[in-house]
């Protein structure tokens, strides 16, 4: 929640006033407005654009008979009476993606100009319990070493890598396990004191770590000019060379 609230002053720096938004995205939001305080799950799942990611470790909800069923936990009363508050003005144009950013809302949700819902940044009450059901469940699983975290940033894992970037008490922590290996296990490495870093206005983080003359580049890039250089990476330095470059797949 913290990288959202981060991008969205990040675009009122870059302007100061709400984009001009096409009269069909303002029709649409209106729709979905209506659906949504009229609880009408099964019209909205078909205006999802799927996956729709939670946060970790909550699963993504990857289609139209699992939003039904979620629903209720993702769309509460108090989002509900938070829309009623929704008009025009608060919607804001970034990269052909509109969210509602003015007034009393924080980015709480993005469409397409495909008119279907990209994102949901709120959380009601009780997805919030769920998560930290979930995040106990896993900690309770983990290594005493590394069983303790504020919130998880990615899991990802590659051939020969599982990894975990976790916001702690002691800034960002990185922590790998080698192929064969497991949470339960001591880890392989642990680093802490992460740098996490924007990747300008169009999406994306790093997260950058230090150990001696290695450096760790965990970097989540989101806009590229082909597909293959999109996704998660870990790069690896030793001083100003690059040792390593492996490409991660995301995990919960």
């Amino acid at each position: 929640m913290k990288r959202i609230a981060y991008i969205i002053l990040l675009l009122f720096v870059i302007s100061n006033c709400l984009a001009d938004v096409p009269v069909k995205v303002r029709k649409s939001y209106k729709h979905i407005v209506k659906l949504i305080e009229e609880k009408k799950a099964d019209e909205l799942s078909k205006l999802i654009s799927y996956p729709l990611k939670r946060q970790n470790p909550l699963p993504d909800i990857t289609n139209a008979k699992a939003f039904i069923a979620y629903y209720n936990i993702l769309f509460d009363d108090a989002f509900r009476k938070k829309l009623r508050s929704y008009n025009d003005s608060v919607i804001f144009n970034h990269n052909a993606q509109y969210g509602l950013v003015g007034g009393i809302f924080n980015g709480d949700m993005w469409i397409g100009d495909d008119g279907k819902i990209v994102s949901i940044n709120y959380s009601s009450k009780q997805e919030l319990k769920l998560k930290d059901q979930l995040t106990k469940q896993i900690q309770n699983k983990m290594h005493p070493s590394v069983n303790s975290w504020k919130e998880n940033i990615w899991v990802a894992k590659s051939k020969n890598l599982l990894i975990r970037i976790d916001e702690t008490n002691k800034g960002f922590r990185y922590v790998s396990w080698s192929h064969g290996h497991s949470i339960s296990d001591k880890p392989d490495l642990i680093l802490y004191h992460g740098k996490e870093e924007a990747q300008g206005t169009m999406g994306g983080w790093t997260y950058t770590f230090k150990s001696g003359d290695w450096t760790y580049e965990f970097d989540d890039v989101e806009m590229c000019e082909t597909d293959d250089k999109c996704g998660l990476f870990l790069r690896m330095y030793y001083k100003d060379d690059v040792k390593s470059a492996i490409r991660l797949t995301a995990i919960k």
